[in-house]
């Protein structure tokens, strides 16, 4: 049989949304044993996105099938005396913990790490929030809008716009915060297979960010620097630079070292005429020239298709790619032999492409094995896991616990 990395680990995951969820999903992809706890009542939130496909007209949610793949979801009244009892029990036997409520939640609700800790000293406890545990904001709430415009993304994306847009429908500032958290996990996991001890993690979105841009920020901290915010006709190595073909599609060249390069683009583009021109020849002149040379390049990318621009450049060895749409992505042949969008089987739309596992353990290689589940779907199954009778699990329901 197979073997994961995290075979063996059970986590409990009281995340909702996404920063927390797709975490989570990163580990049970993993081999982690991931058990998603839902309030009776409401459930995560993130099933009921109609803008995310939950609304009948859709075919299924994209939102709550991306951000829990490969767990088990029961139901459990954190507010009731005997909910709060039966996490703490089933906290014993965990090895992680995982919640993103708002800061001073789980203290109200007594299932923080300390009243964790009590029963599992060795317990890693996960918290992700917006802005950080400390601060004035630590008790703000957060949506992936939030995140980018107070860590400085939303700002990055709109320079040179006249009013900022939100355009990160791909929730750029939850994803950061999501694989911090899934990060700091896993060392805490190290560190208690280590030195034995258990411990509490906080990381946030804003931290998230920051790490995403930690080259343009330090940059600016160092030097006084902001990126520029010039138009690509004026970019100052046109080498590194994105270019439109004839068939309205898009190259990017990533020349950073321009005169390495140079010559290998002249020969590819049939340039060669201009390769030893004073005005284009080095990297300084092709700088100070940048708008006459790109209005040139302009020109000749216009006269083929960018799959004959690619061969051209790759013959020359020139560092090239295309710009790609999502359109582009399911046939694109690396992501087909990499496997980085997998197909998982639905048990009613049948299968379902989505994005993979991004990378590969050659002897215990991780994979998206199954659905989303169904609210509550695995109540009895895990509670039976962790000792309960059927007569236990009644009386928890009869009473509302769960």
């Amino acid at each position: 049989m197979q073997r994961s990395p995290l075979d063996g680990i059970t986590i409990l995951d009281l995340t909702i949304w996404q920063n927390g969820p797709w975490a989570t999903v990163m580990l049970s992809d993993m081999g982690a044993n991931v058990i998603k706890i839902e309030d009776p009542d409401k459930g995560d939130p993130g099933r009921n996105m109609a803008a995310a496909g939950a609304n009948v007209t859709r075919k299924v949610s994209h939102y709550f099938q991306t951000m829990n793949r490969n767990k088990r979801s029961m139901t459990l009244n954190l507010k009731h005396p005997e909910g709060k009892k039966l996490f703490l029990e089933m906290a014993k036997k965990a090895d992680v913990v995982a919640q993103n409520f708002r800061v001073g939640v789980v203290e109200k609700l007594g299932i923080d790490y300390e009243a964790v800790k009590k029963v599992n000293p060795k317990i890693v406890y996960a918290s992700v929030s917006g802005f950080g545990p400390k601060g004035p904001d630590a008790k703000d709430g957060v949506f992936d809008i939030l995140g980018q415009g107070r860590g400085g993304l939303l700002w990055l994306l709109n320079l040179g716009e006249a009013e900022p847009i939100y355009r990160s429908y791909a929730g750029l500032s939850d994803q950061t915060g999501a694989i911090t958290l899934a990060y700091g996990i896993l060392l805490a996991i190290i560190s208690r297979e280590r030195f034995g001890v258990g411990q509490h993690m906080q990381t946030s979105q804003l931290g998230g960010q920051l790490m995403l841009q930690a080259l343009a920020i330090n940059s600016y901290l160092m030097n006084g620097d902001l990126p520029l915010t010039r138009p690509r006709t004026q970019n100052g190595n046109p080498l590194f630079n994105i270019y439109k073909c004839g068939d309205e599609k898009w190259v990017a060249l990533g020349c950073v070292q321009s005169d390495r390069w140079w010559p290998g683009v002249c020969n590819a583009l049939g340039l060669n005429h201009i390769k030893d021109d004073p005005r284009f020849a080095t990297m300084g002149e092709r700088s100070k020239n940048c708008v006459e040379v790109i209005k040139i390049m302009d020109k000749t990318f216009a006269t083929k298709t960018r799959e004959e621009w690619l061969k051209l450049l790759k013959a020359n060895d020139v560092i090239c790619g295309p710009v790609q749409s999502y359109a582009d992505l399911p046939n694109d042949p690396q992501v087909i032999a990499n496997e980085y969008i997998t197909t998982v089987k639905h048990p009613i739309h049948g299968d379902l492409r989505e994005v993979g596992v991004p990378l590969k353990l050659s002897e215990t290689p991780g994979h998206a094995r199954k659905t989303a589940p169904e609210f509550g779907e695995h109540t009895e199954e895990v509670l039976q896991e962790f000792g309960y009778s059927w007569e236990q699990i009644a009386k928890l329901r009869e009473h509302g616990a769960i």
